[in-house]
């Protein structure tokens, strides 16, 4: 065997089951250490394609599914040159996943005209398999204190509790496939381990998995039906798969009771079922929000990230007012309207399009087990991008471009010489190793300073370094949210404090950092901003009342309190429209602004 495919196949391995196993939470972005790891694999599997040797005249273009990903990261830098964004993070990042996505699409297209691709398959979904085996192994504690102590979500060392259920479910639809190969997964072993993943589905409390089964179940039952002999018998292991999530709903309380009484306990884990008819109209209100959003910039959208302070502007009009959670929305929580509210038509047209062109391959395709394998995962992927967001992570994104590849591999005939293919990812890799060094040294360099210590003379030290990476693109953002957790509103520095709340609240806008910029505006003169920031964080913000008014009472200037009437009003909306009995602090029984000595 090749020692360039014993690299490939352990590099796969590592990609699918690593990044979602690391355990590593740390602010700004919890995700980043999972998302590091999976861009490093990633672009590691490319560099190896690049160690394929190549007969003279051969070629190696870049399939179908890798021209997605590379021209939606143009479409990005194009966008980014015309509408200016506020920080260069918003834009790198999702240029160089991108990237990393179109670059592992393409080296493995070489790999698959080189080596038998089944070997290469086959240890990607070993690799998904194991994750997903030892995330739910990890959650069983974490449901055990649930019993015991009460509500807690159950995640594994994923973080949250959909995308642990996306990730089970690619873990589920590998066992599918790999019980179908020679000398793969056994089929007692099938057995054990699709009912237990499919009981752990159950247990995140996820309802995305209802939508997974629901799409397995026809395509299993027709592969099973008219397939040849292996898909054949993918079909029908997909098929128990999703009939397994949903029978797995109704024994979870037969295993919750159990637990209880071997524990002592009566704290029951929550399924997807018993969430299933769950408050959803807030989704519902995003994904109006970014429709509103497209209406209004219909070609090339926002920009990329600017969602969120679209859905605070908005939610002032009271049809999104009344449906209130005191979050802040950065995404629509619908990938495809969210595409539209941030790239517009151009950019949905790459992303949505170029997926249905990588499915219409099932047309000519469906009896190949591979393409159905890739059908199998990415469809999870595209039912949760539905509801939610999880192809911003790469973490996730990677996979799926892996399985929208094994989807749809053929290319384009460009006649491109596989010499320069392999220059083209060999450079790649070392420019995109270099920024994983890079970002990786920054990430560690700024947590431990994203909140104040209580001694001043750190405190100075620390802003002193964040000020030094507001220039960094790979982390100017964070700079300046961690800056801001230093600023307090007052009339010092007010011009260097309002740059830094200006740019953060223009695209990420929190309850402190707006109120701090509303109440520096005031002191400044700029009445009209002051006002329409404090009352859009009053309406977007209804549990942070009593910080709005904490602060705004702590002013004695007459502009500064001149805020407090956007709070009382929306104070009296929530109070009418949600009898939420908010109130106001007993002493302060005034909104009229003080007198000017």
């Amino acid at each position: 065997m090749p020692i360039q495919l014993r690299v490939l196949q352990t590099l796969l391995f590592l990609f699918a089951a690593v990044p979602c196993g690391i355990p590593f939470r740390w602010n700004p972005n919890p995700v980043f250490p999972s998302e590091l790891a999976a861009f490093v694999l990633c672009v590691l599997i490319t560099l190896t394609c690049a160690f394929i040797p190549n007969e003279r005249g051969e070629k190696s273009n870049p399939p179908w599914t890798s021209l997605i990903w590379i021209s939606f990261a143009a479409l990005i830098g194009v966008q980014a040159l015309i509408i200016q964004p506020y920080y260069n993070t918003e834009v790198v990042y999702p240029i160089i996943y991108a990237l990393g996505a179109g670059g592992v699409a393409w080296g493995l297209s070489r790999a698959f005209a080189v080596y038998d691709r089944n070997e290469l398959v086959t240890m990607f979904a070993w690799g998904l398999l194991a994750g997903a085996i030892f995330n739910s192994g990890l959650a069983v504690p974490q449901i055990m204190q649930l019993i015991q102590e009460g509500p807690r979500l159950i995640f594994g060392n994923i973080g949250q509790k959909n995308m642990y259920g996306h990730y089970l479910a690619w873990g589920l639809a590998s066992a599918a496939y790999l019980v179908t190969q020679k000398d793969e997964l056994p089929r007692w072993m099938f057995w054990i381990v699709a009912p237990w993943l499919a009981l752990s589905l159950a247990f995140c409390g996820s309802r995305s998995p209802f939508l997974y089964a629901f799409a397995w179940l026809p395509a299993g039952l027709f592969l099973w039906w008219r397939g040849g002999v292996i898909v054949r018998q993918f079909g029908k292991a997909l098929t128990i798969a999703a009939v397994l999530i949903i029978v797995m709903q109704f024994i979870a309380p037969v295993v919750n009771e159990l637990l209880q009484a071997a524990l002592k306990a009566k704290n029951e884990v929550p399924t997807g079922l018993d969430r299933i008819d769950s408050n959803g109209s807030r989704r519902l209100v995003e994904w109006h929000k970014a429709w509103l959003a497209f209406l209004d910039h219909p070609w090339l959208g926002l920009g990329w990230g600017a969602y969120g302070s679209q859905s605070i502007a908005l939610q002032l009009r009271p049809e999104f007012a009344i449906v209130s959670e005191s979050v802040l929305f950065t995404h629509a929580h619908n990938s495809v309207l969210n595409l539209l509210a941030e790239t517009g038509l151009f950019g949905s047209l790459i992303i949505v399009g170029g997926i249905l062109w990588a499915f219409c391959n099932l047309f000519r395709q469906w009896n190949n087990p591979i393409v159905v394998f890739g059908a199998s995962l990415a469809v999870v992927s595209l039912l949760h991008s539905l509801v939610e967001y999880p192809l911003w992570y790469f973490h996730f994104l990677g996979p799926f471009a892996i399985a929208l590849f094994l989807l749809r591999s053929d290319a384009p005939q460009f006649n491109l010489p596989a010499s320069a293919a392999r220059m083209i990812w060999t450079i790649w890799a070392g420019i995109a190793l270099t920024i994983a060094v890079l970002g990786g040294q920054l990430y560690l360099k700024i947590y431990p300073i994203m909140d104040p210590a209580k001694e001043e003379k750190i405190n100075a030290e620390r802003i002193h370094t964040l000020e030094g990476l507001r220039s960094n693109p790979l982390i100017d953002f964070y700079a300046d949210f961690a800056l801001s957790n230093y600023i307090v509103a007052s009339t010092s520095e007010m011009p260097w404090k309002l740059g830094i709340l200006r740019r953060l609240n223009a695209i990420r806008p929190y309850p402190g950092q707006m109120t701090d910029q509303a109440v520096m505006e005031a002191l400044s003169g700029n009445q009209a901003i002051a006002h329409t920031l404090m009352r859009q964080a009053a309406f977007a913000y209804p549990e942070s009342y009593d910080y709005f008014y904490e602060t705004l009472f702590s002013f004695e200037e007459s502009e500064v309190r001149a805020l407090i009437k956007e709070v009382d009003e929306g104070r009296e909306f929530f109070n009418s429209k949600l009898d939420f009995k908010l109130k106001r602090p007993e002493n302060k029984i005034s909104s009229e602004p003080l007198e000017k000595p």
